[in-house]
């Protein structure tokens, strides 16, 4: 903003057209990983409510319509890597304080991602989740996970969302685990990409969950690539039977 007052002082043309240039060019501005509880609620990295000193992880504890939350670290890597653009929950507890049944969504997001690939680039978005019902928790008690990309870079991405993964708790007698994965194909565009994990708890009064859940963008693996891992495939079977 000194650079902008200086030239404005100056009374100059071409000092309006740089500052109006260097406004234009300006990119888009980091909104940082984000945690939002039932769409009210909103932890932003280094913000209010983050524990958590680290940049890229959130650390949070709150109780939010009945519900005990506590996330252990929820995690972004953007800008991303060679390899992958990701964030995830890597622990995450939630149990109904309150009376009767609930339910609660909570999402994970972060944007300006830049990698992996470039504008036009085939790519896989992937959604994994795993976890526990705890014993006591009532049969039907149920969670969900969905992950989202948008080429666009609106945050939280709504968009090119895989199927939802959903698990249903089958009885309350015994601690219960589940885990699932799935995946949907998107192209990079010219620009940055935002990444978004939403899970969905439904518990009774007493329930609780435990889940962690993670939404990775990658490269979609080219054909020569595709070969060479079924040929490794091959001669790693002929191996073993030899």
């Amino acid at each position: 903003m000194s650079m902008l007052k200086n030239m404005l002082k100056g009374g100059t043309i071409c000092g309006l057209l740089a500052a109006g240039a260097m406004f234009a060019a300006a990119p888009t501005a980091k909104a940082a990983l984000v945690v939002n509880l039932n769409g009210g609620t909103t932890i932003t990295d280094n913000g209010a409510g983050d524990t958590d000193p680290a940049t890229g992880q959130i650390t949070n504890s709150s109780t939010v319509a009945g519900f005990g939350v506590a996330i252990t670290v929820a995690e972004s890597n953007s800008p991303g890597t060679s390899s992958s653009g990701l964030i995830q929950i890597s622990s995450l507890s939630i149990k109904n304080q309150g009376a009767g049944q609930g339910s609660l969504t909570i999402s994970v997001s972060d944007n300006n991602y830049t990698a992996p690939g470039t504008n036009g680039s085939p790519m896989l978005l992937e959604s994994d989740i795993g976890g526990t019902f705890a014993k006591g928790s009532a049969a039907g008690d149920s969670v969900s996970f969905r992950s989202f990309v948008d080429p666009a870079n609106v945050q939280p991405a709504t968009v090119n969302g895989t199927a939802a993964l959903s698990f249903s708790n089958p009885s309350s007698t015994a601690t219960n685990a589940f885990s699932g994965s799935n995946s949907v194909n998107w192209t990079h565009g010219v620009g940055a990409y935002s990444l978004t994990g939403v899970a969905t708890i439904s518990l009774t009064s007493g329930g609780q969950v435990n889940l962690s859940g993670s939404t990775t963008a990658s490269l979609v693996p080219e054909p020569a690539s595709l070969s060479l891992l079924a040929l490794g495939g091959l001669l790693a079977a002929r191996r073993r039977r030899n």
